[in-house]
C-alpha cells in the first residue's frame, strides 16, 4: 500500500472525525432544545391547562425526528467514509512516489488542523484513530524522522554534539516556532552557538506525563543513534511543552535513563507550571453548567476536553499528580510540586500584555493565557524551585510572542553561549 493510500486514509479520517463530531453536536443541540421546550410548555400549561398537551406532543415528535435524522445521516456518512478510506497503517509505504502530493500531516496547514483535533480530543483519538493519532516524532520539513543512525545522518548532515530539542505547546506543531515567518530560535542558535536543533511534534491531548515518558524514551534512543557523540542536551518548551520537558527529565531521573546526565539546560517559555486559569475556569464552568438542564449539554461538551487540557489545571507532570479526569464537579483535585533536577539549570520566560510591568491588568492576566506567577513557578502557596536569576520577563507581549521574539532569543543565546566553555562532556552514552 503506497503513499496515495495513506494520504486517502488521513483525509478520510479527518472527514470521519468531522462527521462524528457533527452527529454529536446534533445530539447536544437536541438536548438544549428539549430542555428549553419542556420549561416553555410547563409555563404554557399553567395558563391554558391540558389544552397545550397535543401541541407539545406534536412539537416533541417533529423535533425528535429532525435531530435523529441529522445525527443518523452524519453517523452513517462517517461510517461510509471510514469504510471507504480505512486500512491498515502498518502496510503503508511512506516512501512510495505514486502520488506526488504530500500527506496532510506533512503540510503546515494539514498538520495544524490535526494538531487542533489532538488538543481537543487527542486522548480519544489515541484509542480510536487509525493514522491521525501518530506518535511523538522528530520532524524535518513536516516528515517524521525515526531515531535510527541512517535516518538521522541523512536528516542532519551537519550533526553536532550539542542537541537543542524544541517542544511545542497545546494545539501547536513544530511550525509554531516560525511565528511571523522569521527564522526560528533553533536556526539562529545553530548558526550562533554551533548547536544542532531538533523539532518535535506530538499529540497534545494525551496526558502530559505520558508525553514526558515518550520524550524520555525518544531521547534515550536519539543519543545512542546520533551520528556523532552527544556531549550536551538542552530542552526548550513553549507552554505545555515546558511541562512535557520537565516530565521527561523527572521520568529519566526516576528511571535511571542515561540521557539525563547530558541535560544541562531547560528553557520554559510561558509555561503554566502552577496551572493555567483558562483550564481551571473551563473545569469550574462545566461543573456550573451541569446544574441546569438547559446548559447541561454544554457541560457534557466541555467534559469531553482532552486529558492534556485537564492536566493544565495544576500543571501536572506525573500520572499521580492532581489529574481531574473524574466526573466534573467544583473540586479541582490536588496539586503536587515536582522540583526540577538540582544539576540542571532551568531558565523560565514570562510575558505580560501591557507595556508597564506594574500595570494591574498585566499583573492579573499575564500573557493572556498564563499568569506570571505560574510561568515562574512560584506563588504564596506553591514553589517548584525555579531561581529568579534564571528568569526573563518581557512586556507588551502575549503568549505566542514567546515563540519567536528577539528579546527571548538574545536571552537564550547568552545563556547557552556563556555556559559553553564551562560545560564539559558529562560522558559518552553513544554505542
Amino acid at each position: 500500500m503506497g503513499k496515495k493510500s495513506q494520504r486517502t486514509q488521513e483525509l478520510g479520517e479527518l472527514g470521519e472525525l468531522t462527521l462524528r463530531e457533527l452527529a454529536s453536536a446534533a445530539g447536544g443541540v437536541r438536548a438544549v432544545h428539549s430542555a428549553i421546550a419542556r420549561r416553555t410548555f410547563a409555563a404554557v400549561k399553567r395558563g391554558v391547562g391540558p389544552a397545550a398537551l397535543p401541541t407539545q406532543l406534536m412539537h416533541d415528535a417533529i423535533a425528535a425526528g429532525t435531530y435523529a435524522s441529522i445525527a443518523a445521516a452524519c453517523t452513517g456518512a462517517a461510517k461510509a467514509v471510514g469504510a471507504l478510506t480505512g486500512g491498515d497503517p502498518a502496510t503503508v509505504d511512506d516512501t512510495s512516489d505514486d502520488d506526488p502530493r504530500p500527506l496532510p500531516s506533512h503540510t503546515t496547514r494539514g498538520a495544524q488542523t490535526i494538531a487542533v483535533l489532538h488538543g481537543l480530543i487527542g486522548d480519544d483519538m489515541e484509542r480510536t484513530a487509525r493514522v491521525l493519532a501518530y506518535p511523538m516524532a522528530i520532524r524535518v520539513d513536516g516528515r517524521p524522522v525515526p531515531p535510527q543512525y541512517r535516518s538521522l545522518a541523512a536528516a542532519f548532515p551537519t550533526a553536532g554534539a550539542h542537541l537543542v530539542l524544541f517542544v511545542h505547546g497545546l494545539v501547536e506543531t513544530e511550525s509554531a516556532w516560525r511565528l511571523g515567518g522569521r527564522p526560528t530560535y533553533g536556526e539562529r542558535l545553530d548558526s550562533d552557538a554551533a548547536t544542532t536543533s531538533i523539532f518535535l511534534r506530538y499529540n497534545t491531548g494525551r496526558r502530559i506525563a505520558a508525553n514526558g515518558v515518550d520524550l524520555s524514551d525518544l531521547l534515550e534512543q536519539l543519543v545512542t543513534a546520533w551520528p556523532v557523540r552527544v556531549h550536551r542536551i538542552t530542552l526548550v518548551g513553549h507552554s505545555m511543552g515546558g511541562l512535557v520537558s520537565r516530565a521527561a527529565a523527572h521520568h529519566a531521573t526516576e528511571s535511571g535513563r542515561r540521557w539525563v546526565d547530558l541535560l544541562s539546560d531547560v528553557f520554559t517559555l510561558g509555561t503554566p507550571h502552577l496551572g493555567a486559569p483558562l483550564a481551571h475556569g473551563v473545569h469550574v464552568a462545566a461543573a456550573a453548567m451541569a446544574l441546569v438542564p438547559e446548559t447541561r449539554p454544554f457541560a457534557h461538551l466541555l467534559a469531553r476536553r482532552s486529558a492534556g487540557v485537564r492536566d493544565l489545571i495544576h500543571g501536572a507532570i506525573t500520572e499521580e499528580e492532581g489529574h481531574a479526569r473524574y466526573a466534573d464537579n467544583f473540586d479541582v483535585g490536588a496539586a503536587a510540586d515536582v522540583s526540577i533536577p538540582d544539576r540542571v539549570r532551568h531558565h523560565h520566560a514570562s510575558a505580560i500584555v501591557t507595556g508597564n510591568p506594574r500595570n494591574p491588568v498585566g499583573m492579573f492576566v499575564g500573557d493572556g493565557l498564563v499568569r506570571t506567577d505560574s510561568a515562574i513557578g512560584r506563588n504564596t502557596l506553591r514553589n517548584i524551585g525555579l531561581r529568579p536569576d534564571d528568569g526573563l520577563a518581557i512586556n507588551s507581549a502575549h503568549h505566542f510572542t514567546l515563540l519567536n521574539d528577539e528579546r527571548v532569543y538574545e536571552w537564550m543565546r547568552c545563556a547557552l553561549v556563556g555556559r559553553s566553555a564551562a560545560v564539559d562532556a558529562p560522558g559518552d552514552v553513544n554505542s
